[in-house]
C-alpha cells in the first residue's frame, strides 16, 4: 500500500451521494468530489436551483453531477432517492454524505411543534434512515482495503437555540 497523498485520498471513478449538495457546505463537498474525478449525485428540495447547480458544476469540473429533487425529511423522499440510485447505480455507491439540514428561528418559549418536527426530521431522522437504506449499496462497492464511507454533517446550531429566521 502506497502512503502517497494521491493514493491515500484518490476518489477517481468513485460514486458519491451528497444531500443538500446544491449550496453551502454541500456544494463545496460536491465540488471537491467532482474536481477529483468522482461522479456525484446531489439532492435538494428546490428543483430549479438544484438542476441549475448540477449543470453549472458539471461544466465547471467536466464531470458528472446528477441532480435528484427530493424532500428527505419525509419517508417518501428518502425512498424515492434510494430507488433512483439503486436503478442508476446497481453496483453500489462509495460515499454517502448526509449534509442536508434545517434550522428554525424562534424564541425558546415560543418554539412551535412544526418547527421542531422540521428540524428533527431533516437533521436527525433523515441521516439515520438514509444510512439504513443505503447500507447495502455502500457494502457492494466497499471492501477491507477500500471501504465505502458515510459522513454526517452537523451544524453549530445544534449546541444552542438558533436565532435564525425560518429557512
Amino acid at each position: 500500500m502506497s502512503l502517497g497523498i494521491k493514493d491515500l485520498f484518490n476518489i477517481k471513478g468513485k460514486i458519491a451521494v451528497v444531500t443538500g449538495g446544491s449550496r453551502g457546505i454541500g456544494e463545496m463537498i460536491t465540488s471537491g468530489f467532482l474536481a477529483n474525478g468522482a461522479k456525484v449525485y446531489i439532492t435538494a428540495r428546490k428543483e430549479e436551483a438544484l438542476i441549475a447547480k448540477a449543470e453549472e458544476l458539471s461544466k465547471e469540473y467536466n464531470a458528472e453531477c446528477i441532480p435528484f429533487c427530493s424532500d428527505l425529511s419525509k419517508e417518501e423522499g428518502i425512498n424515492s432517492l434510494v430507488e433512483f440510485l439503486a436503478e442508476k447505480e446497481p453496483e453500489g455507491i462509495d460515499f454517502l454524505i448526509n449534509n442536508a439540514g434545517a434550522a428554525w428561528g424562534a424564541p425558546f418559549d415560543e418554539y412551535p411543534v412544526d418547527g421542531w418536527d422540521k428540524v428533527v426530521d431533516i437533521n436527525l431522522k433523515s441521516p439515520f434512515f438514509l444510512t439504513q437504506k443505503f447500507a447495502k449499496m455502500l457494502e457492494k462497492r466497499g471492501n477491507s482495503e477500500d471501504p465505502s464511507r458515510i459522513i454526517n454533517i452537523a451544524s453549530i446550531d445544534g449546541i444552542g437555540v438558533s436565532n435564525m429566521a425560518d429557512t
